[in-house]
């Protein structure tokens, strides 16, 4: 880093930086004192400053022994020179909850958070109570628009690397946690490049609000990619009511495992969950399978048929016709070529 010097009685350097600061974040999940997340490793991206993080000491005492407690709190040198970016990678499951809080005596000071996460869970970030949404989809990236560090809490959600961004500044508090919502995943028959040229996300959205009688600004876009084209979406309820949303899931499978909701193309493999706010980082994802590989599932309440022929449901129906096989025909006089001889006296 630029403007540091080296103590080595200190093993530390001083440094002369116009927007240092200290960036705190710990979990608020239930299990904060019980679960190891750490260590935790705080990377600026495009130098060589990676911080390597512990938890907070235990202070609990079982008699004579410790309580083998650590609160999940976490402090490090931040540089919020505008345009930095950090990486945070956690060594064990991150926490569904956390908090995030950045000081720094230069209140101009910010920088760009980004976590991967090892699931695509959906999450909220807020700002005094308030969520504040993912920035708007860009078609022609194929994903949410680039954090340009134009406010505290402006985020996004990377589809597929599953990577959290947001923005931070000097004395703003931010909140990470899980929000109730239905994520499905959808694999069609279908190319990335017809999917957009049919209207992409949004004819997406629009037909996926129609078929279930909600609103299309309840569906957000996780993410979009090839394989043959698969679309991860994810249903809020308006209400923020939790039987609101079970109401729409066990809709929303009626109608995939009857062959009713028509998203433009066959349907190929399509995967579901609710995820709710409760619970801890360790949950199962619960996540249910309604159809793979063109055919609906058993243990659903529904008979298992196929809504689209693969050439392996339906082997028979992409048999090739074996090729006609033509026998020589015989030499005659009527279809041996004649040869003219030309005799010149010149």
């Amino acid at each position: 880093m630029a403007n540091c010097e080296r103590k080595e009685s200190q093993n530390a350097y001083i440094c002369k930086r116009e927007y240092l600061g200290i960036l705190t974040f710990e979990s608020t999940d239930e299990d904060q004192e019980d679960r190891s997340m750490q260590p935790i490793y705080v990377k600026l991206l495009g130098t060589n400053m990676n911080n390597k993080l512990n938890s907070m000491m235990d202070h609990m005492w079982d008699g004579f022994y410790t309580g083998q407690k650590r609160m999940s709190r976490f402090q490090s040198v931040f540089d919020g020179t505008r345009g930095n970016v950090y990486d945070i990678s956690y060594t064990g499951s991150p926490a569904k909850a956390q908090t995030f809080v950045f000081n720094s005596q230069n209140k101009a000071a910010g920088a760009t958070i980004r976590i991967a996460y090892p699931s695509a869970v959906s999450r909220n970030v807020a700002k005094d109570g308030s969520i504040i949404e993912y920035n708007m989809w860009d078609e022609k990236l194929r994903q949410y628009g680039p954090i340009l560090q134009t406010k505290c809490g402006e985020n996004r959600y990377m589809g597929v690397v599953n990577i959290l961004e947001f923005y931070i500044t000097s004395d703003c508090e931010l909140k990470v946690t899980p929000r109730d919502a239905i994520q499905t995943l959808v694999r069609m028959e279908w190319t990335l490049d017809a999917f957009f040229a049919d209207g992409g996300t949004t004819t997406f959205m629009d037909r996926v609000a129609a078929s279930l009688g909600i609103h299309a600004s309840t569906i957000k876009i996780v993410s979009v990619y090839e394989g043959s084209l698969i679309v991860n979406y994810e249903i809020q309820s308006p209400a923020n009511d939790l039987s609101d949303l079970y109401a729409i899931q066990e809709k929303q499978k009626q109608l995939y495992m009857t062959n009713q909701l028509n998203l433009g193309a066959p349907l190929l493999d399509i995967s579901t969950a609710t995820h709710t706010q409760k619970g801890v980082a360790t949950d199962a994802l619960n996540t249910s399978i309604l159809v793979a590989d063109g055919k609906t599932q058993p243990g659903f309440g529904y008979t298992p048929f196929i809504i689209t022929k693969t050439p392996t449901n339906s082997p028979d129906a992409f048999k090739q016709t074996p090729a006609t096989t033509l026998t020589p025909a015989a030499t005659t006089t009527t279809n041996t070529p004649q040869v003219s001889t030309v005799v010149s006296n010149d």
